[in-house]
């Protein structure tokens, strides 16, 4: 299971700190069934904004896997 994970961050002596999300910026979309479907939006989040230098969406997998015995 996928999910994009979006925010805006932080800027510190001019440069996106990629650390410090802006809480009220952050934004969980998903979730998909690809990591292609996920990357796609993310890419597609990306682009619909106008300022690039600080902002960021990436694809985040969530799957939860079963402990081998």
């Amino acid at each position: 299971m996928w999910f994009v994970f979006e925010a805006e961050y932080e800027i510190e002596d001019r440069r996106a700190n990629w650390n410090k999300p802006v809480r009220d910026t952050i934004a969980w979309h998903g979730p998909f069934d690809t990591e292609k479907e996920a990357d796609e939006v993310a890419l597609a989040r990306m682009w619909a904004k106008i300022d690039l230098y600080a902002h960021k969406a990436r694809t985040i997998d969530m799957t939860v896997k079963p402990e081998a015995s």
